[in-house]
């Protein structure tokens, strides 16, 4: 359990989520409560157990031996290696050494070692808001945008870069039919082809959700597909999550602004789903839609259970700082979902929402003497996003069913 256990990880957006066998090993990020000067210079990799047999749901701190690791965040990361149990983590933005312009480590799950390894061919600027797919030794990046404190000077690239983890040697791929430029968006990997789902091509130019770029790896392919809806087509997002489970990508929170109004609000349906085959979009049931409207969080699935971790809630004006740490669970399954959140007077907030049944329940932060029967609870929600203030206080002052809106 999380509680009251000494280690608990700080809040942070903009880090990257790998998992390996029951670990979701959390790297670097920015901590949002804190200003660049108050940035810890070097960021951290810890990881959150979820083995549901040992130590379920504990925070471990590693102490990498070798390099530290600098402050880095809007990175990528992915698993590689000949034995798929190393982490590249690619890119980034460095607040403390913007010199530094080819940013790029591996670090080594099973000795906690993080060291700088010599690739061949010539590496790849680096760059923030890209996501990553791993695929048979190979992670496949595209887009991005330069990292500048002022996002006006912020170029946004048209490059699609491979890396290949076990020969250690960089690749370029096709770039015909690509997006021209994107950046923020999801990258999911549905068999051999991969979709990108959302995004931004410039400052204020998001790219809709209908539109469904896929990437075809053994043919080295892009192509643009038309995605529909049953009933309104999600709005444009950036700083979502997205995971693949039985045939549907589930798309969770993000954010959206204007030229009109430049502050983050949430994105227009917080929890939808893709149909890979027939590519439309539908919204899984809730029984109750007072769930965290994150953004620049991380998704994780391990079997049926996708597990959010960190970000910003973003229902009330970025002003008033509301941090999410460190994670919340859900379950995904061809049912309606269920969300679970913890009592009000609690600063813990513990949200699970499942596709598996259309009811919200409350439940307990003492879960000592739970039955774990899956067959009778259709999630495991043993878990836990601690913020700022007590959700009682938040709502005494906002209404997270009406957050600030603004045209799209």
């Amino acid at each position: 359990m999380v509680y009251g256990q000494n280690f608990i990880p700080e809040p942070r957006t903009g880090h990257t989520a790998v998992l390996i066998e029951y670990k979701i090993y959390i790297i670097g990020g920015d901590n949002p409560s804190k200003t660049d000067l108050e940035q810890n210079p070097e960021s951290d990799i810890v990881y959150l157990n979820i083995d549901p047999y040992e130590n379920y749901d504990s925070w471990v701190n590693i102490q990498s031996q070798g390099l530290r690791l600098p402050h880095t965040f809007s990175h990528t990361a992915n698993i590689g290696g000949i034995n798929q149990d190393s982490i590249f983590i690619i890119g980034g933005g460095h607040l403390y050494d913007e010199k530094n312009t080819n940013y790029f480590y591996k670090f080594d799950t099973n000795t906690n070692e993080l060291s700088v390894p010599v690739i061949q061919g010539k590496a790849p600027s680096t760059r923030i808001g890209m996501k990553s797919v791993s695929y048979e030794g190979k992670i496949y990046m595209f887009g991005g945008r330069t990292f500048t404190l002022n996002e006006s000077d912020t170029i946004y690239v048209n490059q699609f870069d491979i890396l290949d983890t076990i020969n250690l040697n960089w690749q370029v791929g096709s770039l015909v039919d690509s997006p021209v430029t994107l950046s923020g968006y999801t990258a999911t990997l549905v068999n051999e082809t991969i979709y990108y789902i959302g995004g931004r091509s410039q400052q204020y130019v998001f790219s809709p959700m209908t539109e469904i770029f896929q990437y075809d790896i053994v043919n080295n392919k892009w192509s643009l597909k038309k995605a529909t809806s049953l009933d309104n087509i999600p709005g444009p997002r950036i700083g979502h999550s997205a995971v693949l489970y039985d045939g549907k990508i589930f798309v969770y929170g993000g954010s959206y602004f204007n030229e009109v109004a430049p502050t983050d609000v949430p994105a227009k349906k917080t929890f939808v789903m893709l149909d890979t085959v027939t590519l439309v979009w539908s919204i899984p049931p809730l029984g109750n839609t007072n769930v965290p409207k994150l953004a620049y969080h991380t998704a994780s699935l391990k079997g049926a259970m996708m597990t959010l971790n960190f970000g910003k809630w973003i229902s009330i004006p970025l002003s008033i700082d509301i941090s999410l740490q460190p994670s919340v669970i859900t379950k995904a399954s061809n049912t309606p979902t269920e969300a679970v959140i913890s009592p009000q007077n609690m600063k813990t907030l513990i949200v699970g929402i499942s596709v598996g049944s259309t009811k919200m329940k409350r439940e307990s932060t003492n879960l000592e003497g739970q039955d774990d029967d899956s067959d009778k609870y259709p999630i495991m929600h043993q878990s836990s996003a601690h913020q700022q203030f007590e959700p009682q206080q938040l709502q005494q002052q906002y209404n997270s069913d009406n957050p600030p809106t603004i045209n799209e």
